[in-house]
């Protein structure tokens, strides 16, 4: 584009992010009338961004129907954007925003071959000494994180994972079979709220969701714990509402086409 073509209508890559916006966003092809209506862009500078967006497969044209769709180029840059991103930095904030509204130890985990692996942790205010530690792995079938993220698996992964559990009785409320495990997962799949009522450690509860990513896949969950004496229904449950907001949030960022919605 010439240089007094930039200067009269916006940037040479607002041109053509605002086209290949329309391309995207239309609820039905759209014909290249259709696109220059759209955008007030001239003619000529129009098909020469199509062109261009078309050559390096980000805009399909159908030469039957004359009709211009999402080209498949975007499906590979959304694969290569996605491995790159880290769930750490997407829930930094929601961390933070869940640390400061409770005071208490707030976990992000992984799941990793039936085990839970902790990638952050903001410590409570108070004193709580815990077993967990940024590093360390967990049984996934007594903690809430671990819960979570199993409860969103699909089947062939569910049995994998349950494969790798241990079902042994920490507690006396840690599940200690695979039944009783399934029943807690059905619950949480339809609450999106995982709980560890001292399935793990005795005296420690905490509410848990998960992290979905754009797939609608388990990729990691987050966790307020906190020891029983000093905790009520109320304030639990309440607990239990921002874990799985603060889950919504981070889950709609990574690209969750049905995040867990309250």
């Amino acid at each position: 584009m010439s240089e007094q073509e930039t200067k009269s209508g916006g940037s040479s890559l607002d041109k053509t992010l605002n086209l290949l916006q329309e391309v995207c966003a239309a609820k039905v092809p759209l014909r290249f009338a259709d696109l220059v209506d759209k955008t007030d862009l001239p003619k000529a500078t129009a098909h020469r961004i199509l062109m261009s967006l078309s050559e390096k497969g980000l805009v399909r044209f159908d030469e039957v129907t004359q009709l211009y769709h999402p080209g498949y180029g975007l499906l590979e840059l959304a694969h290569q954007a996605w491995a790159k991103i880290d769930v750490r930095d997407i829930a930094a904030d929601q961390i933070k925003h869940l640390w400061d509204e409770t005071g208490e130890t707030i976990h992000l985990a992984v799941l990793d071959r039936g085990d839970v692996i902790y990638i952050d942790k903001l410590e409570s205010q108070k004193s709580l000494r815990l077993f967990s530690a940024v590093g360390k792995k967990g049984p996934a079938y007594c903690t809430g994180v671990g819960k979570a993220m199993l409860a969103f698996l699909s089947e062939e992964q569910l049995v994998a994972a349950i494969k790798e559990q241990s079902f042994i009785k920490h507690t006396d409320t840690t599940f200690i079979n695979e039944k009783m495990l399934r029943d807690d997962l059905l619950k949480i799949r339809e609450s999106k709220i995982s709980l560890d009522l001292e399935e793990h450690e005795e005296g420690i509860q905490c509410a848990a969701s998960v992290i979905l990513n754009h797939r609608n896949e388990p990729v990691a969950a987050l966790s307020i714990t906190v020891p029983k004496f000093r905790i009520d229904d109320a304030r639990f449950k309440h607990f239990q509402i921002l874990v799985k907001e603060a889950c919504r949030k981070v889950s709609a960022r990574m690209g969750a086409t049905t995040p867990n919605n309250p």
